[in-house]
């Protein structure tokens, strides 16, 4: 009995035993067909291959120049693969004749076109000069006629009371003030002329006033010019003088009234006693009558100078002053604006004759572009250097009596002595590429020749032509620059290029191909005596053969590499929430518990 115990103990600790393994290993006689490969330990380099063509970096390239809807013919052009030596380059040798006769009748078109342009800017030149001598001589005009008024004024009442009087109104008073007078006025008038606050007030639909020294009413009709004789603030001018002058002619018939009156008397007195007839008497009694009159005109002509007279005076030479200060403005502004017509007009005739100028060069250079000659030595290319699939396929051939359209690459001279590799990087390798890493390059023409280079060159943005029939595909161009001279190497070559991304140094690694995921988990199969065992690895940097394993795996283990057929995904059980939990052990609960027995009736 306890012998059997033992047993059965032992078998169950076998079949424990074997449970425990069966979800790591698994048998199967299909393991040994299998392909293994053995874990490694040692340098391992990180690269990537791409294929590109060999390309010179510096070349001289001649496309076409002439500008043309219709293109241009291709008259003679020298053989491809011809080598252009040094006395080629100083005889000046044709490379390429192109037809040169549509533009020839071009220019001979536009030679007429441009002499009128010339001529209407000349004439504009011109007349720019002349118009401004004649808008000077108008404003100098009116300057002087505001001096004069000026002057008039001042004669007449006196400085000291023209000053005074031109200030209460603030009025210029001198040749001071007039000059800041106007050129207060004259940068009003050429802010109303500014183009940029004119179209700002037509979007605002405001009405502009530029010029806000300008008045409805006269400013010399608002003096009590009275009040000057009144309170004698007349000055010592022309007025003052008038005054004085018929006061000195009243003064004079008045003592020659009061001689005629004395004489008057006497003559009565003769008469009387009969010395003198009666017609000496009324000679002497008309003069009195002549001398009173006299004195009343005198007087009568005073009054009325003080009362009528000199007031009307005064005012008509300010109002004239101030008419004269209006004027100037504005025929300032007249002839500004007329000045700016005329200078619109030249600019527009100048910038027509610098287009046709332009237009007349275009034209020349085209014409020269029509012989291309030797320029470098090296050998010739059609095309252009940086052709490819997407370009060329718009252009027809390069050959003689062919039409080229406008840009289009005739042929090139590469640089023999820098050479590169164009290749395009895949945008899952793009992050490992930086300027200046090592390379390794392989032209398929010589398959046993290896050669150094860097890379020279990354493109930031992804092709645009490789994506635009293939939007799913974003390579990135990069230029290889090759190290050295090399004889065999020509462009147009197809290479191989190896960019060195990192050299690791002792490190376990397997093929590519070994490593698998699972739920971001990567693992292989390891082969063992009875089949094989799926077992978690740690990995890191990769090539397109090889990938680093940072810990997991020993090397000399095999590992498998391709997944077992009979290989199984560990199912995947989904947690369930807390109610659903609660509610299924309630369930259990109810059934685990005893029911009551039915009882008979």
């Amino acid at each position: 009995m306890k012998k059997w115990i033992i047993s059965g103990a032992g078998v169950a600790v076998v079949a424990i035993a074997l449970i425990a393994s069966f979800s790591s290993k698994k048998g199967s006689a299909d393991v040994d067909d299998l392909p293994v490969a053995s874990v490694q330990q040692g340098d391992l380099v990180i690269d990537v291959l791409e294929g590109g063509n060999i390309q010179a970096l510096n070349y001289l390239e001649f496309r076409n120049e002439v500008k043309s809807s219709a293109g241009v013919k291709i008259l003679e052009i020298i053989d491809e693969g011809y080598m252009v030596t040094e006395e080629d380059v100083e005889k000046g040798k044709i490379l390429v004749r192109l037809d040169q006769s549509q533009l020839e009748e071009e220019i001979v078109d536009h030679d007429v076109e441009f002499q009128q342009t010339e001529s209407t800017y000349a004439e504009a030149k011109q007349n720019i000069e002349i118009e401004e001598s004649e808008a000077l001589s108008e404003i100098k005009a009116e300057r002087q006629v505001l001096r004069f008024a000026l002057l008039d004024f001042q004669k007449f009442v006196g400085s000291e009371a023209a000053e005074a009087t031109l200030r209460k109104l603030n009025l210029p008073f001198d040749s001071e003030s007039l000059t800041r007078y106007e050129d207060e006025a004259t940068e009003l008038i050429v802010k109303s002329f500014d183009t940029k606050r004119l179209a700002e007030s037509a979007k605002s639909d405001q009405e502009m006033n530029p010029f806000e020294l300008e008045v409805e009413g006269s400013l010399a009709s608002e003096v009590n010019f009275s009040a000057f004789l009144e309170n004698e603030i007349l000055g010592d001018g022309e007025a003052e003088q008038t005054i004085r002058r018929m006061k000195d002619e009243a003064l004079v018939a008045a003592s020659e009234l009061s001689v005629k009156e004395e004489s008057v008397q006497g003559a009565k007195r003769l008469h009387q006693r009969e010395f003198i007839t009666r017609q000496t008497l009324d000679n002497e009694l008309v003069s009195l009558d002549k001398a009173k009159l006299a004195l009343q005109r005198s007087e009568t002509e005073l009054e009325l100078f003080r009362d009528y007279e000199f007031p009307k005076e005064a005012e008509k030479m300010l109002s004239n002053y101030e008419e004269a200060l209006l004027s100037l403005i504005r025929t300032k502004r007249e002839e500004m604006a007329r000045m700016s017509q005329i200078y619109a007009r030249y600019r527009s005739a100048k910038r027509r004759y610098e287009l046709q100028l332009k237009k007349s060069a275009n034209l020349e250079q085209q014409l020269a572009s029509c012989i291309i000659r030797a320029e470098l030595p090296g050998l010739v290319a059609y095309g252009g250097a940086q052709a490819n699939y997407y370009t060329s396929r718009y252009y027809d051939g390069i050959s003689s009596g062919a039409t080229l359209k406008t840009g289009q690459p005739i042929i090139t001279i590469p640089n023999m002595s820098e050479l590169g590799v164009e290749v395009s990087i895949h945008e899952s390798h793009i992050k490992k590429i930086e300027l200046g890493q090592k390379a390794y390059i392989t032209a398929e023409s010589v398959p046993d020749m290896k050669l150094e280079g860097r890379i020279s060159k990354v493109a930031v943005l992804p092709d645009s032509n490789a994506s635009r029939y293939n939007p799913s595909l974003k390579v990135y161009p990069a230029t290889v620059e090759i190290e050295g001279t090399h004889e065999f190497l020509k462009p147009g070559m197809s290479a191989k290029v190896e960019i060195i991304v990192e050299e690791l140094r002792d490190v376990t690694y397997v093929p590519v191909q070994s490593i698998f995921v699972e739920e971001d988990e990567h693992f292989v199969f390891l082969k063992t005596a009875g089949g094989y065992e799926r077992r978690e690895v740690q990995v890191g940097m990769h090539n397109s053969d090889f990938i680093e394993v940072i810990g997991g795996i020993d090397p000399g283990e095999e590992v498998i590499l391709k997944m077992p057929d009979d290989y199984e995904p560990p199912q995947v059980q989904i947690a369930k929430n807390p109610k659903e939990k609660k509610a299924e052990s309630k369930t259990a609960a109810q059934k685990a518990k005893p029911q009551p027995k039915a009882k008979n009736a």
